[in-house]
């Protein structure tokens, strides 16, 4: 019977880690991306850009994680909880990587312009081919 509940024992110990880890590890890693976003002149995005994708990786793997463990240590209403929460942080973390895209995709230059390109301007004679 030791046997049995020896996994249970170890599950709940790291499952408490787990949630310790998520409820400190990710804002304390949205702090430091904070912090390195506001060193003015200087912004080192590759410090905000790991410190985001840090935040984002823990905040999906603790709840996946803990939604293992409960499978695993047969703790169903654990499990359903876990895994609730587990898809509410990849839609999440999903939907702010998709507003990114668009966002950069909305903001982005223009496209230069084709070697050879002539405009023609009023007022003027035309120097263009054809034209």
């Amino acid at each position: 019977m030791e046997a049995d509940t020896e996994p249970v024992k170890v599950g709940g110990v790291v499952l408490c880690l787990l949630a310790l880890i998520w409820f400190i590890g990710v804002p304390l890693c949205l702090w430091h991306s904070l912090d390195a976003g506001l060193k003015f002149p200087e912004v080192d995005s590759e410090k905000v850009n790991a410190w985001t994708t840090a935040a984002a990786v823990i905040f999906i793997a603790a709840p996946v994680m803990s939604t293992g463990i409960c499978v695993f240590t047969r703790r169903v209403t654990g499990a359903w909880i876990f895994g609730l929460i587990a898809v509410a942080c990849v839609v999440f973390v999903q939907g702010s990587l998709y507003m990114n895209a668009r966002q950069a995709e909305l903001h982005r230059p223009p496209p230069p312009l084709p070697s050879g390109y002539c405009a023609e301007y009023s007022g003027g004679d035309s120097d263009c081919p054809g034209g």
